[in-house]
């Protein structure tokens, strides 16, 4: 039975702590999810091929139109000049095939013992001969006739031919020639051949010579010409569809290319595309992650948070989302500057009072930015609207970081002030920065909406603020300023019923706040929880020595324990008191911890002297609770020094010290501060603190020369 109950307990504990914190992210993901998904909704614009616009269709994203692109690049390619190579050294390289000619010929010719009266079929044969010695090089064919005449002619006018080819050819490629231009190279080479010395059949041998050798050497380098035609394309850069840019203008006939545009850039896509919904899904968690990380943060930062944290934050988170949504729809009624109306100060500020400044930064940079996704749906150009979410985050920014102090009404209302006054200076400086016309009607619009939205939001938050801290028992800085007002009626009841008590409670007041303060604790709360923490005396104000104004003291007549029994009732008292009342629970925690277990060491020692029997000490210890929080533990150790130093005669700065010192010692060793989260470090800031405002209220005051001379006058 045992085993199960702690089962179901720990069962039910894990439930409380992450199945429900878990189960709030999971609606937070969802709800953003729903008032943001209409900005990744298919926009297809109603146009046809071969129609009439009816208005602007814009891109909504930047795409990089291929065909346009591939086109740009073969345009570049085609305007891009071959590259030739000239071979300055072809020139003397035929020169020398044409000489390799001349003596294959001349040496076949003594082989073979050729002349003028050679036959025929020894001719051929030579002429055989020497094309089979020439075939290593393919590219010079030379005709037998050629070979024939060569063969024929006299030494010396073998020679001569030889030196006459030669000089042509190396005068004829000593320049650039080019395949365009070798047979104007050709027909003047062969004509320069002197026809003085060259008999027709030689001319005619010679001219197909130098034809066959005569070639071009300035030629097409197709490595070259290929690398510089793709590195022309490279240089063409993708053409974009820019998000923004206006692909189809009212009035203008929709045409192929216009309608292939469209579909490139999603707007004509007839079929489901996924991928939007999955990126605002991702969108979501990662505003969802924030969140958590944000809030987890600050659980850590004040302990074991309740669940009604994390409940007001939701509810004031989501509630922005949703105004911001339902904002989104002025757009419809064609107002000029009416969206700037937005309060989203409001819930920055809200956010400010009842968590913490951070999380209220945080929280206004997600809002920013989930209301440009959620105003982008009437943004045809873009999936955000960057204006709308600049003018957002400068609102709410100002909402969550102007508050500074004292949280009271007046200042709420003056934040106010200065929240419309940024959001003036941001919508202004939106509208110079997307060089907006200015004309007076709008212009005023535009700032009057965004200045009334300032007071809006203050508006907004001093209205809810209440019902926040009634639903959820939210103790906020306002509610604290409200409570220290001395004209409140348990106060009053205070000051009337128990006067010493009253003064004594101001002074704790003064010691925990400062003491909080120096450790980060929240002195506000320290101060007016310290109003009344003695609230209980009041059922028996005379029994407590700081009422007892004419040194009658009940207790010399009752027992020590009827005395211990009335002393001990007024912390209970006090909280009974306060939740008549309806006080916050901190405030009652605090009086009915400020003792603890502490020992009633007077009326202890006075029962044992009364006693034949030892009394054990747990008769005289407050029945607690200890203290649970920081702020109580400073309360408890003001009370007990400020009592303490009170019954001082003659306090000195070195008594106090040493007094402060003894009571802080005697409430560590006791354990009074085991079940808070106080540390060593913060009881020493709390023991200087408090020391430091005694030496102030305590310090040695100078003697006037009046007050001197009355002392002699007085024989003192």
């Amino acid at each position: 039975m045992t085993s199960s109950f702690l089962f179901r307990g720990q069962l039910k504990k894990f439930f409380a702590r992450y199945i429900a914190d878990w189960g709030i992210y999971a609606i937070v993901c969802v709800v953003l999810y729903v008032l943001m998904i209409g900005s990744v909704m298919p926009k297809n614009p109603n146009v046809r091929l071969h129609e009439i616009a009816p208005s602007d269709i814009q891109s909504p994203i930047d795409a990089v139109d291929t065909q346009a692109t591939a086109v740009k690049k073969q345009e570049a390619m085609g305007a891009t000049p071959s590259a030739y190579v000239y071979n300055s050294n072809l020139a003397l390289i035929q020169v020398e095939k044409a000489g390799d000619l001349f003596d294959t010929i001349s040496a076949v010719r003594k082989e073979d013992k050729i002349t003028a009266q050679s036959t025929p079929a020894q001719l051929n044969a030579a002429a055989g001969k020497v094309s089979a010695r020439l075939a290593a090089s393919p590219d010079t064919k030379i005709s037998n006739t050629t070979m024939k005449t060569l063969m024929t002619a006299s030494d010396r006018d073998l020679q001569v031919a030889q030196d006459i080819v030669s000089t042509s050819i190396y005068e004829a490629m000593s320049g650039k020639v080019g395949w365009n231009d070798l047979e104007s190279v050709q027909t003047k080479a062969s004509a320069s051949l002197p026809s003085s010395v060259l008999d027709d059949s030689m001319r005619s041998a010679l001219n197909e010579i130098l034809r066959a050798y005569i070639t071009a050497n300035y030629t097409f380098d197709p490595t070259t010409t290929r690398q510089n035609k793709q590195e022309a394309a490279s240089n063409v850069g993708n053409i974009m569809i820019h998000q923004g840019e206006v692909i189809v203008r009212k009035g203008e006939l929709v045409t192929s290319d216009m309608i292939r545009q469209l579909k490139l850039v999603g707007l004509m896509d007839e079929h489901f595309n996924i991928i939007p919904f999955i990126g605002l899904l991702l969108l979501t968690l990662f505003i969802t992650a924030v969140f958590w990380l944000e809030f987890n943060r600050f659980r850590a930062k004040s302990g074991e948070t309740p669940l009604k944290y994390l409940g007001i934050y939701v509810l004031i988170f989501l509630g922005m989302a949703v105004i911001i949504k339902i904002c989104s729809y002025l757009r419809l009624a064609n107002v000029t500057g009416l969206t700037y109306i937005i309060p989203i100060a409001f819930g920055t500020l809200l956010i400010r009072m009842l968590l913490n400044e951070r999380m209220a930064i945080v929280s206004g940079m997600l809002l920013s930015l989930i209301g440009s996704v959620i105003f982008g749906v009437s943004v045809k150009a873009s999936l955000f609207d960057a204006p709308t979410g600049i003018y957002l985050l400068f609102s709410s920014l100002a909402g969550a970081v102007v508050l500074r102090g004292k949280q009271t009404r007046p200042k709420i209302f003056l934040t106010g002030g200065i929240i419309a006054l940024v959001n003036v200076l941001a919508a202004l400086s939106l509208m110079m920065f997307q060089n907006a016309q200015f004309t007076l009607s709008e212009t005023g619009m535009t700032l009057g909406f965004a200045f009334l939205s300032g007071f809006l939001s203050v508006i907004l938050a001093s209205g809810v603020m209440p019902l926040f801290e009634a639903g959820f028992g939210i103790l906020s800085p306002i509610r604290l300023i409200e409570l220290s007002n001395p004209g409140q009626p348990l106060l009053r009841k205070i000051l009337l019923e128990a006067p010493g008590t009253y003064h004594h409670s101001v002074m704790v007041a003064n010691l925990a706040e400062r003491a909080c303060e120096a450790i980060g604790a929240n002195g506000l709360l320290a101060r007016v929880a310290s109003y009344y923490h003695d609230i209980g005396k009041t059922k028996r104000p005379r029994f407590f020595v700081e009422n007892q104004l004419d040194g009658v003291n009940p207790h010399e007549k009752i027992s020590p324990q009827l005395s211990r029994t009335i002393i001990f009732s007024h912390p209970y008292d006090g909280a009974d008191i306060l939740r008549k009342h309806h006080m916050p629970k901190e405030i009652i925690d605090i009086a009915e911890q400020h003792h603890g277990t502490t020992i009633l060491r007077y009326f202890y020692a006075k029962a044992q002297e009364q006693s034949e029997q030892p009394i054990p000490e747990s008769e005289f210890r407050y029945p607690g609770p200890k203290v649970q929080t920081r702020e109580a533990a400073v309360v408890e150790l003001a009370d007990s020094i400020e009592a303490a130093v009170r019954s001082m005669k003659k306090p000195t700065p070195v008594k106090v010290e040493n007094l402060v010192k003894s009571i802080f010692n005697d409430r560590l060793s006791d354990g009074q501060f085991d079940e808070c989260e106080i540390t060593l470090s913060d009881l020493k800031r709390v023991e200087k603190s408090i020391d430091e405002t005694l030496r102030g209220v305590y310090h040695s005051r100078i003697e006037y020369p009046k007050e001197l001379k009355m002392k002699k006058v007085n024989g003192k």
